[in-house]
């Protein structure tokens, strides 16, 4: 069986990528980031991952992903 991470330490290595976003303005990392934030869903009654989903939305809904 493989090792999974658990939510809360794929929601901080996330936030770190995350926050090169705005200056990168990469599709290629959006589209990963986009990957993670579907994966992350069934476990946003996790506190860290709830955080990290609503810093993801703003982020990209203020245009941290686009050039």
């Amino acid at each position: 069986m493989r090792d999974r991470p658990e939510p809360e330490a794929v929601a901080e290595a996330a936030g770190r990528v995350l926050a090169f976003l705005p200056e990168v303005r990469s599709d290629r990392l959006l589209q990963s980031l986009h990957n993670v934030a579907g994966a992350l869903q069934r476990h946003g009654r996790v506190p860290a991952v709830a955080d990290w989903i609503e810093e993801y939305r703003t982020t990209v809904a203020t245009g941290g992903g686009r050039a």
